[in-house]
């Protein structure tokens, strides 16, 4: 991040904003406490009535991201700081559980516009079907694990066309590596790997997917027939995180999860250049 002329909000440690972030919800709460994110507080002097968190992703490298509480008329001042504060970055990113709120109502005044809806959702319990041919991690070949960070990777970009990739196959694979590797991961028909999700233990008892992909949906389907039969009996809660960009993910979410009655939406606005100089 860069710094043209001074900034509209002074910049503040988290402590500071403790007694103002009480009352805000887990989600926004978790972006403030990013050690990464610049905290910024409105007006510079007197009570605090606004405050933003301002981050970076390295694996979304052009997007400069925000969350904000308080007073909503200091919005226009904080998107000015961003403009001050954006350097290679030639967008802006929000996202909130809200479909409708004072920050979005204003948001879509300054022309951003939602781009993505990302769902949370529990799998619906399934049946015992006949078993298909599906492995774990282990289980893969070296040359059958190169095929699923081939695929997984280029999904995964295509899914993220609206707010580009910016990392190389070798730190994604690192990200891959994370996942459980003994759970039932990857079809395979014909020694070759047909369909994969990668599952995550983030807490103790809830497994949850994630970078789910196929050659086709029925080939999805077939392996988390088999897989969430297998895991639903280990683990007490089993979910997943479903993209709408994501042409593999979301269908699945549409007919083996539950509805999520508040997907979380990301709202975008890309830089103009002239702006940037």
């Amino acid at each position: 991040m860069r710094e043209g002329k001074a900034l509209t909000g002074q910049k503040v440690t988290l402590t500071m904003l403790q007694p103002f972030l009480a009352s805000a919800d887990a989600f926004t709460q978790q972006h403030f406490a990013n050690r990464h994110a610049i905290l910024l507080r409105y007006p510079q002097s007197s009570a605090v009535t606004f405050a933003a968190a301002v981050w970076e992703n390295s694996f979304h490298a052009n997007a400069l991201y925000f969350d904000v509480v308080g007073d909503v008329a200091w919005l226009p001042q904080l998107l000015e700081d961003l403009w001050q504060l954006a350097d290679h970055h030639d967008r802006l990113q929000y996202s909130s559980y809200a479909a409708q709120s004072a920050v979005i109502t204003q948001l879509q005044a300054k022309h951003f516009r939602a781009f993505r809806r990302t769902a949370m959702s529990d799998y619906r319990k399934v049946v015992a079907t006949p078993e298909a041919d599906v492995r774990s991690r282990s289980q893969l070949t070296s040359a059958q694990w190169h095929d699923v960070v081939q695929m997984s990777f280029a999904n995964y970009v295509a899914a993220h066309a609206d707010n580009p990739a910016t990392f190389n196959h070798a730190t994604f694979e690192q990200q891959l590596a994370e996942a459980e590797d003994t759970q039932p991961s990857f079809l395979v028909e014909n020694q070759q790997v047909q369909a994969y999700v990668f599952w995550f233990e983030d807490e103790p008892g809830a497994l949850t997917s994630a970078w789910l992909g196929d050659q086709q949906f029925a080939d999805i389907r077939r392996l988390l027939q088999t897989a969430l039969f297998q895991v639903q009996a280990c683990y007490s809660v089993v979910n997943g995180e479903f993209d709408d960009t994501d042409i593999h993910a979301w269908p699945v979410y549409q007919q083996l999860a539950l509805p999520d009655p508040k997907p979380l939406i990301s709202w975008q606005l890309l830089l103009d250049a002239t702006r940037m100089q």
